[in-house]
């Protein structure tokens, strides 16, 4: 069984998308068991279209259920946005992002289940864990990503993908409780680590990525992969590998300090992945603030609010309030158009990912600057 699988697609025609993932899956044979219960977890963080890139593309949500046809009848596909995780909502952000139209016809239904259970489980950064019961309830999972930047975190890829599993505003609440990317990095490893041993396979959707303000409001950018693994962090690092150095990514690196991935394994990766490399992708730069947990508060806070971009409300801002609504600091008050409270503001990006008119931007501050250019300037 192959460690990891990288294919060329050329794009989102749906024959191309079928042949590629009939691939995948021939590398990995015996990973379905027959007549199980299998659930797809894709990924969708708001309702937007598919050729805005900032979802897992109907296209290739169509080519695994195929696949999965094959091996049983009883296929649910599904997420937990970041909005509601209501019938109402869900089926909103289903029908906008294609995901309604990629299921019909086939065996698969689109998750129903809008329940929850609370899970004991000994993490590094949690005692238990909200979990969709669309997840739990299944023999065999499929986790699908999309590999994009992240204002927050960097990038994201399958291992962030499954922080869907939490539901709905249960992610903003978690948010609150881990508001240093250093912390909720811990965090993303503790939901990888509940929910490895019932993913057989974790696939990339780099057919088009997404490069600049991700994980929504970026820009399409073609990469023409898709990659495949059994092992999330593997999977991300050889995703990552085509347009920057992983272990640039917090995530990335906490994974090798932990022994879920090894060092060897990601420069032999970068080294394998050289030729695709993408050399002008529009990366998102973040700086681990883990160093900021060792200082005095009043110090964390100050070197946070300077070393991180701070949130910018822009004038096409609409006043929906969908910003405030998910904010985990209750940061943001509604009059003529949204306000951020910067003493709150605890940068996690929400409000960008949410925004659906894209009037949230992200102004990186001068100290940040200079240290992000002395830090590139040292590495050439």
């Amino acid at each position: 069984m192959k460690e990891v699988t990288v294919t060329d697609v050329k794009d989102y025609e749906q024959r191309h998308v079928d042949e590629a993932m009939e691939y995948i899956f021939s590398q990995y044979e015996g990973i379905i068991p027959k007549n199980g219960k299998v659930f797809v977890k894709i990924n969708l963080v708001r309702d937007m279209s598919p050729e805005k890139a900032g979802t897992t593309h109907p296209a290739v949500v169509r080519a695994v259920v195929k696949v999965l046809e094959k091996y049983t009848d009883d296929i649910t596909v599904g997420d937990s946005s970041g909005g509601k995780y209501t019938a109402g909502y869900m089926n909103a952000v289903y029908n906008k992002c294609g995901i309604t139209a990629a299921v019909k016809d086939t065996k698969a239904v689109l998750n129903t289940d809008f329940s929850f259970t609370s899970c004991e489980f000994d993490g590094k950064t949690v005692r238990h864990l909200d979990i969709t019961d669309s997840f739990l309830k299944a023999d065999t999972v499929i986790n699908i990503g999309k590999l994009k930047t992240h204002s927050f975190t960097g990038f994201s890829g399958t291992v962030k993908n499954l922080y869907g599993l939490l539901p709905g505003l249960v992610k903003v609440e978690y948010h609150s409780k881990f508001p240093h990317l250093s912390t909720f990095c811990d965090l993303l490893m503790d939901i990888e680590k509940f929910a490895r041993p019932k993913i057989a396979l974790n696939i990339l959707d780099a057919i088009v990525g997404m490069e600049g303000p991700g994980p929504t409001n970026g820009t399409p950018r073609f990469i023409g992969k898709l990659i495949a693994s059994p092992d999330a962090y593997k999977c991300d690092v050889t995703g990552v590998a085509l347009f920057t150095q992983p272990m640039k990514m917090p995530l990335i690196r906490k994974a090798v300090e932990n022994g879920l991935v090894s060092e060897q394994f990601v420069v032999e990766t970068v080294k394998r992945m050289e030729p695709f490399y993408i050399e002008d992708f529009n990366r998102v730069d973040v700086m681990d603030d883990g160093a900021f947990l060792k200082l005095p508060d009043w110090i964390g806070r100050l070197m946070k609010r300077n070393l991180t971009p701070s949130v910018q409300v822009q004038s096409n801002c609409r006043a929906c309030g969908k910003c405030r609504d998910h904010c985990p600091a209750s940061a943001i008050t509604i009059e003529k158009k949204a306000t951020v409270d910067r003493n709150k503001c605890i940068r996690c990006f929400c409000c960008q990912e949410l925004c659906p008119f894209d009037a949230i931007k992200l102004k990186k501050p001068l100290l940040y600057r200079i240290v992000r250019g002395l830090s590139h300037s040292r590495k050439k």
